[in-house]
C-alpha cells in the first residue's frame, strides 16, 4: 500500500487534535472550556482543509492521516 503524503499543516492539526483528546481524557480540576474550544477549531481546520477538496481522497486517507499523526507525536515525545 502506497503511503500518502499529507501537507505539514494538516498533519500538525491532526497531532493537536489527538493531543487535545488525550488531555480531555485525563482527570482535570480546572476549566476545560478553552481546551474544548481549541479542539473544535482544530477539527474545523482539519475537515475544511483544501487537501480534502482535491479529487480522489477517501475515508481511508483520513485513517492514514491519523496513523501518520500518531507516529509523528510518538517520535516527538521520544
Amino acid at each position: 500500500m502506497a503511503r500518502t503524503v499529507f501537507p505539514d499543516d494538516l498533519l500538525l492539526t491532526q497531532v493537536r487534535v489527538i493531543q487535545a483528546y488525550a488531555a480531555l481524557a485525563r482527570p482535570f480540576d480546572g476549566h476545560t472550556a478553552p481546551l474544548r474550544r481549541r479542539l473544535l477549531e482544530d477539527l474545523r481546520l482539519l475537515y475544511a482543509h483544501p487537501y480534502w477538496a482535491e479529487p480522489g481522497h477517501s475515508y481511508a486517507d483520513l485513517v492514514e492521516l491519523r496513523r501518520a499523526a500518531r507516529t509523528r507525536a510518538w517520535v516527538e515525545a521520544a
